[in-house]
Protein backbone atom coordinates (compact mmCIF):
# COMPACT_ATOMS: atom_id res chain seq x y z
CA UNK A 1 0.00 0.00 0.00
CA UNK A 2 1.36 3.81 -1.01
CA UNK A 3 1.46 6.16 1.87
CA UNK A 4 1.37 9.52 0.53
CA UNK A 5 2.59 12.72 2.19
CA UNK A 6 -1.04 13.83 2.83
CA UNK A 7 -1.52 10.88 4.15
CA UNK A 8 1.31 11.27 6.81
CA UNK A 9 0.63 14.93 7.79
CA UNK A 10 -3.32 13.72 8.33
CA UNK A 11 -2.16 11.11 10.89
CA UNK A 12 0.46 13.40 12.53
CA UNK A 13 -1.87 16.05 13.13
CA UNK A 14 -4.51 13.78 14.61
CA UNK A 15 -2.51 11.66 16.93
CA UNK A 16 -1.33 15.34 18.01
CA UNK A 17 -4.58 16.42 18.72
CA UNK A 18 -6.17 13.28 20.89
CA UNK A 19 -2.54 13.55 22.95
CA UNK A 20 -3.25 16.91 23.68
CA UNK A 21 -6.72 16.38 24.80
CA UNK A 22 -5.78 13.46 26.56
CA UNK A 23 -2.95 15.57 28.49
CA UNK A 24 -5.54 18.33 29.48
CA UNK A 25 -7.88 16.04 30.83
CA UNK A 26 -5.25 14.30 33.10
CA UNK A 27 -3.54 17.31 34.51
CA UNK A 28 -6.11 20.09 34.48
CA UNK A 29 -6.83 21.35 38.53
CA UNK A 30 -9.11 23.26 39.68
CA UNK A 31 -8.15 27.06 39.88
CA UNK A 32 -7.48 28.60 44.02
CA UNK A 33 -9.35 31.75 44.20
CA UNK A 34 -7.48 34.58 45.13
CA UNK A 35 -8.87 35.54 48.14
CA UNK A 36 -7.79 31.82 49.53
CA UNK A 37 -4.75 32.23 48.68
CA UNK A 38 -4.10 35.53 50.40
CA UNK A 39 -5.79 34.22 53.31
CA UNK A 40 -3.44 31.08 53.78
CA UNK A 41 -0.62 33.13 52.86
CA UNK A 42 -1.58 35.65 55.97
CA UNK A 43 -2.32 32.22 58.09
CA UNK A 44 1.06 31.32 57.78
CA UNK A 45 2.69 35.11 58.40
CA UNK A 46 0.50 34.70 61.97
CA UNK A 47 1.49 31.37 62.97
CA UNK A 48 3.58 30.97 65.86
CA UNK A 49 6.97 30.85 65.79
CA UNK A 50 8.96 27.80 66.54
CA UNK A 51 10.36 28.96 69.93
CA UNK A 52 14.04 29.66 70.46
CA UNK A 53 16.58 27.42 71.64
CA UNK A 54 16.78 27.12 75.62
CA UNK A 55 20.25 28.40 75.14
CA UNK A 56 19.21 31.12 73.00
CA UNK A 57 16.77 32.43 76.13
CA UNK A 58 20.09 32.82 78.38
CA UNK A 59 20.53 36.29 77.77
CA UNK A 60 17.81 39.44 76.76
CA UNK A 61 17.18 39.62 73.35
CA UNK A 62 15.78 43.02 73.94
CA UNK A 63 18.81 45.37 74.86
CA UNK A 64 16.47 48.42 76.34
CA UNK A 65 16.46 45.99 79.22
CA UNK A 66 19.62 46.31 80.03
CA UNK A 67 19.92 50.41 79.45
CA UNK A 68 21.09 52.73 81.78
CA UNK A 69 22.41 51.33 85.36
CA UNK A 70 20.54 48.08 85.14
CA UNK A 71 23.28 47.59 82.31
CA UNK A 72 25.91 48.04 84.92
CA UNK A 73 24.73 45.63 86.81
CA UNK A 74 23.93 43.00 84.35
CA UNK A 75 27.42 43.34 82.98
CA UNK A 76 28.88 42.87 86.40
CA UNK A 77 26.62 40.01 87.75
CA UNK A 78 26.43 37.70 84.13
CA UNK A 79 30.18 37.33 85.33
CA UNK A 80 30.50 37.22 89.10
CA UNK A 81 27.15 36.01 89.95
CA UNK A 82 25.64 34.05 87.05
CA UNK A 83 22.81 32.15 88.81
CA UNK A 84 21.49 35.00 90.29
CA UNK A 85 21.33 36.45 86.48
CA UNK A 86 20.07 33.36 84.75
CA UNK A 87 17.54 33.33 87.60
CA UNK A 88 16.47 36.85 86.48
CA UNK A 89 16.96 36.54 82.95
CA UNK A 90 14.06 33.72 83.16
CA UNK A 91 12.01 35.78 85.14
CA UNK A 92 8.68 37.90 84.30
CA UNK A 93 10.89 40.72 85.52
CA UNK A 94 13.15 40.60 82.44
CA UNK A 95 10.88 40.33 79.97
CA UNK A 96 9.36 43.67 80.77
CA UNK A 97 12.52 45.22 80.96
CA UNK A 98 12.50 45.65 84.86
CA UNK A 99 16.17 45.13 85.99
CA UNK A 100 18.41 45.20 89.21
CA UNK A 101 18.20 48.85 89.69
CA UNK A 102 14.47 48.85 89.46
CA UNK A 103 14.22 47.08 92.57
CA UNK A 104 17.68 47.70 95.11
CA UNK A 105 18.28 50.82 93.46
CA UNK A 106 18.29 54.11 95.97
CA UNK A 107 18.81 57.52 96.35
CA UNK A 108 22.29 58.96 98.73
CA UNK A 109 19.43 60.44 101.06
CA UNK A 110 17.79 57.03 102.04
CA UNK A 111 19.27 55.57 105.24
CA UNK A 112 19.88 52.62 104.23
CA UNK A 113 21.45 52.72 101.00
CA UNK A 114 24.87 52.49 100.02
CA UNK A 115 27.54 53.19 97.60
CA UNK A 116 27.88 50.16 95.09
CA UNK A 117 30.98 48.91 92.97
CA UNK A 118 31.73 52.19 92.91
CA UNK A 119 28.90 54.26 90.62
CA UNK A 120 25.64 54.40 92.44
CA UNK A 121 23.43 53.86 95.58
CA UNK A 122 21.78 50.89 96.27
CA UNK A 123 19.86 49.39 99.18
CA UNK A 124 20.19 45.38 100.42
CA UNK A 125 16.32 45.06 101.33
CA UNK A 126 13.65 45.07 98.92
CA UNK A 127 10.22 45.89 100.56
CA UNK A 128 7.03 45.43 99.73
CA UNK A 129 6.91 48.81 99.43
CA UNK A 130 8.87 48.97 96.35
CA UNK A 131 7.10 46.01 94.86
CA UNK A 132 3.82 48.23 95.35
CA UNK A 133 5.26 50.53 92.79
CA UNK A 134 3.87 48.06 90.22
CA UNK A 135 2.15 45.39 92.23
CA UNK A 136 -0.18 48.18 93.97
CA UNK A 137 -3.79 46.16 94.68
CA UNK A 138 -1.46 42.67 95.43
CA UNK A 139 0.45 44.75 98.51
CA UNK A 140 -2.54 46.79 99.45
CA UNK A 141 -4.30 44.14 100.23
CA UNK A 142 -1.08 41.65 101.36
CA UNK A 143 -0.85 44.83 104.38
CA UNK A 144 -3.84 43.55 105.76
CA UNK A 145 -3.46 39.85 106.32
CA UNK A 146 -1.77 37.32 109.12
CA UNK A 147 1.15 37.00 107.12
CA UNK A 148 2.19 40.75 106.97
CA UNK A 149 1.21 40.79 110.55
CA UNK A 150 3.24 37.68 111.85
CA UNK A 151 5.36 39.82 113.80
CA UNK A 152 3.42 42.81 115.24
CA UNK A 153 0.45 40.04 116.05
CA UNK A 154 3.27 38.50 118.23
CA UNK A 155 4.41 41.54 119.30
CA UNK A 156 0.81 42.60 119.99
CA UNK A 157 -0.85 39.64 122.18
CA UNK A 158 -3.07 40.87 125.08
CA UNK A 159 -2.76 38.52 128.47
CA UNK A 160 -5.98 37.70 128.39
CA UNK A 161 -5.09 35.43 125.07
CA UNK A 162 -5.47 31.68 125.46
CA UNK A 163 -1.77 31.39 123.72
CA UNK A 164 0.06 34.40 125.56
CA UNK A 165 1.21 31.68 127.74
CA UNK A 166 3.43 29.95 125.48
CA UNK A 167 4.46 33.79 123.64
CA UNK A 168 5.43 35.34 126.99
CA UNK A 169 9.16 33.68 127.27
CA UNK A 170 10.21 34.97 123.66
CA UNK A 171 8.85 38.77 123.92
CA UNK A 172 12.46 39.39 126.32
CA UNK A 173 14.75 38.70 123.20
CA UNK A 174 12.24 40.13 120.66
CA UNK A 175 11.03 36.89 119.29
CA UNK A 176 14.07 36.22 117.80
CA UNK A 177 13.60 32.51 117.68
CA UNK A 178 10.52 33.32 116.07
CA UNK A 179 12.27 35.05 113.62
CA UNK A 180 12.32 32.52 110.22
CA UNK A 181 8.73 32.35 109.76
CA UNK A 182 7.43 35.96 111.72
CA UNK A 183 10.33 37.85 110.79
CA UNK A 184 11.88 40.53 112.71
CA UNK A 185 12.42 44.09 112.76
CA UNK A 186 15.52 44.95 110.19
CA UNK A 187 18.23 47.54 111.76
CA UNK A 188 20.29 49.60 109.83
CA UNK A 189 23.89 49.78 111.32
CA UNK A 190 26.54 53.13 110.66
CA UNK A 191 27.76 51.10 107.09
CA UNK A 192 24.09 52.20 106.27
CA UNK A 193 23.46 48.37 106.11
CA UNK A 194 21.83 45.84 107.80
CA UNK A 195 23.15 44.47 111.21
CA UNK A 196 24.62 41.52 111.52
CA UNK A 197 22.01 40.22 114.31
CA UNK A 198 19.02 41.30 111.96
CA UNK A 199 19.94 40.44 109.03
CA UNK A 200 19.38 38.07 106.66
CA UNK A 201 15.88 37.65 107.45
CA UNK A 202 13.55 36.46 105.49
CA UNK A 203 10.18 36.07 107.92
CA UNK A 204 6.63 36.54 106.46
CA UNK A 205 5.87 39.48 109.05
CA UNK A 206 9.53 41.43 109.10
CA UNK A 207 9.10 45.16 109.88
CA UNK A 208 11.53 46.69 106.79
CA UNK A 209 13.70 49.87 107.21
CA UNK A 210 11.31 51.67 105.18
CA UNK A 211 8.80 50.65 108.00
CA UNK A 212 6.64 48.25 106.02
CA UNK A 213 5.62 44.49 107.17
CA UNK A 214 5.97 41.64 105.29
CA UNK A 215 8.27 40.08 102.87
CA UNK A 216 7.12 38.99 98.88
CA UNK A 217 10.29 36.77 98.75
CA UNK A 218 9.21 34.33 101.30
CA UNK A 219 6.67 32.99 98.69
CA UNK A 220 7.85 33.73 95.50
CA UNK A 221 11.25 33.10 95.85
CA UNK A 222 14.06 35.81 95.13
CA UNK A 223 14.93 37.26 91.74
CA UNK A 224 12.87 34.96 89.39
CA UNK A 225 9.52 36.13 91.55
CA UNK A 226 8.35 32.99 90.18
CA UNK A 227 4.34 32.67 90.43
CA UNK A 228 5.01 29.01 90.23
CA UNK A 229 7.02 29.23 93.01
CA UNK A 230 4.12 30.75 95.90
CA UNK A 231 1.91 27.77 94.53
CA UNK A 232 3.85 24.94 95.52
CA UNK A 233 2.56 23.46 98.37
CA UNK A 234 6.32 23.38 99.83
CA UNK A 235 6.36 27.00 99.95
CA UNK A 236 3.70 26.52 102.44
CA UNK A 237 5.24 24.34 104.77
CA UNK A 238 8.54 26.66 104.82
CA UNK A 239 6.29 27.74 108.19
CA UNK A 240 3.38 25.69 107.85
CA UNK A 241 5.04 22.57 109.63
CA UNK A 242 5.45 20.79 112.71
CA UNK A 243 3.91 20.19 116.32
CA UNK A 244 2.53 23.87 116.65
CA UNK A 245 1.97 24.31 112.99
CA UNK A 246 0.91 21.40 111.56
CA UNK A 247 -1.28 22.67 108.39
CA UNK A 248 1.60 21.40 106.27
CA UNK A 249 1.66 17.79 107.32
CA UNK A 250 -2.10 17.54 107.80
CA UNK A 251 -2.33 18.47 103.70
CA UNK A 252 0.46 15.73 102.84
CA UNK A 253 -1.07 13.35 104.42
CA UNK A 254 -4.75 14.20 103.15
CA UNK A 255 -6.50 13.21 99.70
CA UNK A 256 -5.71 16.34 97.92
CA UNK A 257 -2.04 15.93 99.03
CA UNK A 258 -2.10 12.55 97.44
CA UNK A 259 -3.56 13.72 94.39
CA UNK A 260 -0.54 16.38 94.23
CA UNK A 261 1.92 13.83 95.03
CA UNK A 262 0.48 11.37 92.35
CA UNK A 263 0.22 14.17 89.77
CA UNK A 264 4.19 14.53 89.74
CA UNK A 265 5.67 16.84 86.92
CA UNK A 266 2.51 17.04 85.11
CA UNK A 267 1.70 20.10 87.21
CA UNK A 268 1.39 23.31 84.73
CA UNK A 269 1.72 25.98 87.84
CA UNK A 270 3.12 28.87 85.39
CA UNK A 271 -0.41 28.50 83.71
CA UNK A 272 -1.40 32.45 83.51
CA UNK A 273 -4.55 33.54 85.88
CA UNK A 274 -6.69 30.67 86.57
CA UNK A 275 -4.09 27.92 86.64
CA UNK A 276 -5.47 25.18 88.29
CA UNK A 277 -9.39 24.98 87.64
CA UNK A 278 -10.67 21.94 87.94
CA UNK A 279 -10.91 21.52 84.00
CA UNK A 280 -7.37 21.63 83.44
CA UNK A 281 -5.67 19.89 86.84
CA UNK A 282 -7.43 17.89 89.54
CA UNK A 283 -4.36 18.44 91.88
CA UNK A 284 -5.45 21.29 94.60
CA UNK A 285 -2.68 22.54 96.45
CA UNK A 286 -2.82 25.30 99.47
CA UNK A 287 -2.55 28.12 96.66
CA UNK A 288 -5.92 27.03 94.68
CA UNK A 289 -8.09 26.77 97.88
CA UNK A 290 -6.96 29.88 99.58
CA UNK A 291 -5.96 32.23 97.29
CA UNK A 292 -6.50 31.13 93.41
CA UNK A 293 -9.60 33.07 91.68
CA UNK A 294 -10.79 30.14 89.56
CA UNK A 295 -13.91 29.62 91.25
CA UNK A 296 -17.66 31.10 90.62
CA UNK A 297 -17.44 34.92 92.09
CA UNK A 298 -14.34 34.64 93.04
CA UNK A 299 -10.76 36.48 92.59
CA UNK A 300 -7.55 35.96 93.12
CA UNK A 301 -6.22 37.30 96.03
CA UNK A 302 -3.23 37.42 98.61
CA UNK A 303 -5.34 37.26 102.00
CA UNK A 304 -5.89 33.10 102.91
CA UNK A 305 -8.40 34.11 105.14
CA UNK A 306 -10.88 35.26 102.93
CA UNK A 307 -12.28 32.12 102.50
CA UNK A 308 -11.89 30.84 106.11
CA UNK A 309 -15.23 31.51 108.74
CA UNK A 310 -13.21 30.40 111.39
CA UNK A 311 -10.41 31.15 113.14
CA UNK A 312 -9.31 27.16 113.69
CA UNK A 313 -5.75 28.01 114.57
CA UNK A 314 -6.93 29.82 117.47
CA UNK A 315 -7.79 27.74 120.71
CA UNK A 316 -11.21 29.14 120.89
CA UNK A 317 -11.92 28.76 117.20
CA UNK A 318 -14.31 32.61 117.17
CA UNK A 319 -16.11 33.07 114.02
CA UNK A 320 -14.87 35.50 111.83
CA UNK A 321 -16.67 38.89 111.01
CA UNK A 322 -18.47 38.13 107.18
CA UNK A 323 -18.82 33.99 108.08
CA UNK A 324 -21.79 33.54 105.66
CA UNK A 325 -19.82 35.77 103.24
CA UNK A 326 -16.34 33.67 103.78
CA UNK A 327 -17.89 29.98 103.89
CA UNK A 328 -19.62 31.10 100.32
CA UNK A 329 -15.72 31.85 98.86
CA UNK A 330 -14.87 27.92 99.82
CA UNK A 331 -17.71 26.49 98.81
CA UNK A 332 -17.56 28.31 95.42
CA UNK A 333 -13.45 26.98 95.65
CA UNK A 334 -14.72 22.97 96.64
CA UNK A 335 -17.48 23.52 93.63
CA UNK A 336 -14.86 23.03 91.08
CA UNK A 337 -14.87 19.34 91.48
CA UNK A 338 -17.32 18.43 94.11
CA UNK A 339 -21.04 18.39 93.78
CA UNK A 340 -22.74 20.15 96.19
CA UNK A 341 -24.60 18.12 98.05
CA UNK A 342 -21.86 16.42 99.15
CA UNK A 343 -19.78 19.82 100.30
CA UNK A 344 -22.68 20.54 102.64
CA UNK A 345 -23.22 17.30 104.06
CA UNK A 346 -18.98 17.74 104.83
CA UNK A 347 -19.01 20.89 106.24
CA UNK A 348 -22.21 20.51 108.41
CA UNK A 349 -20.60 17.58 109.72
CA UNK A 350 -17.32 19.12 110.22
CA UNK A 351 -19.36 22.08 111.95
CA UNK A 352 -21.03 20.11 114.51
CA UNK A 353 -18.23 17.89 115.91
CA UNK A 354 -16.58 21.32 115.87
CA UNK A 355 -18.75 22.78 118.16
CA UNK A 356 -19.13 19.34 120.36
CA UNK A 357 -15.45 19.36 120.40
CA UNK A 358 -14.66 23.05 121.44
CA UNK A 359 -17.91 22.64 124.34
CA UNK A 360 -17.30 19.51 125.97
CA UNK A 361 -13.15 19.31 125.72
CA UNK A 362 -11.65 22.00 124.44
CA UNK A 363 -13.12 24.78 126.67
CA UNK A 364 -13.75 22.61 129.94
CA UNK A 365 -9.33 22.32 129.62
CA UNK A 366 -9.08 26.01 129.06
CA UNK A 367 -10.34 27.08 132.24
CA UNK A 368 -8.69 24.33 134.07
CA UNK A 369 -4.79 25.15 132.03
CA UNK A 370 -5.81 28.87 133.03
CA UNK A 371 -6.11 28.24 137.08
CA UNK A 372 -2.91 26.31 137.03
CA UNK A 373 -0.79 28.92 135.49
CA UNK A 374 -2.20 31.50 137.65
CA UNK A 375 -1.44 30.21 140.66
CA UNK A 376 1.51 27.81 139.80
CA UNK A 377 5.17 29.58 139.77
CA UNK A 378 9.12 27.88 138.81
CA UNK A 379 9.22 24.54 138.21
CA UNK A 380 5.92 23.61 138.58
CA UNK A 381 4.26 26.22 136.35
CA UNK A 382 6.94 25.11 133.55
CA UNK A 383 6.14 21.72 133.74
CA UNK A 384 2.22 22.68 133.48
CA UNK A 385 3.12 24.97 130.65
CA UNK A 386 4.88 22.16 128.65
CA UNK A 387 1.76 20.05 129.25
CA UNK A 388 -0.39 23.08 127.90
CA UNK A 389 1.67 23.44 125.18
CA UNK A 390 0.87 19.78 123.77
CA UNK A 391 -2.33 20.43 124.30
CA UNK A 392 -3.10 23.51 122.20
CA UNK A 393 -1.27 21.58 119.31
CA UNK A 394 -3.13 18.37 119.70
CA UNK A 395 -6.32 20.58 119.64
CA UNK A 396 -5.16 23.03 116.51
CA UNK A 397 -4.42 19.53 114.91
CA UNK A 398 -7.92 17.88 115.96
CA UNK A 399 -9.79 21.24 114.32
CA UNK A 400 -7.94 21.22 111.15
CA UNK A 401 -8.20 17.60 110.52
CA UNK A 402 -11.71 18.27 110.62
CA UNK A 403 -11.73 20.44 107.68
CA UNK A 404 -9.06 19.25 105.76
CA UNK A 405 -7.48 16.09 107.01
CA UNK A 406 -8.62 12.55 108.92
CA UNK A 407 -11.37 14.00 111.36
CA UNK A 408 -10.87 12.32 114.86
CA UNK A 409 -7.03 12.80 114.82
CA UNK A 410 -5.28 14.70 117.25
CA UNK A 411 -1.70 13.77 115.30
CA UNK A 412 -1.03 14.80 111.99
Amino acid sequence: MRVTSRTILLTVFLVLVFSVRAHSGISEKPQIPVEARKAAALARARAPKKPAADVASREPRDRDKIMGKNGYCIDCHREKTPGIFEEWVLSSHARLGIGCNDCHGAYQSDKDSFLHAGRFYVRTVVSPLRCGRCHQEVIKGFAKTAHAKALTNLEEMSADDPRYPLIEPYKESDFSACRACHGGRILIGEDRRPTPSTWPNSGAGRINPDKSPGNCGICHGRHRFATASARRPEACLLCHDGRMYPEGEIYARSLHGLAYRDAGNRHNLERPYFYCDATRNTAPTCALCHLNGAGVGLVTTHNPAERLARRLTHPQSPERAGQSALWSNMTAVCEQCHAGSVIKRFFSAADAELKRYQTEEVEPALARFGKLLNRKKGRKRQAILAEYADFLAKTKTYRLNLYMGHPGRTER
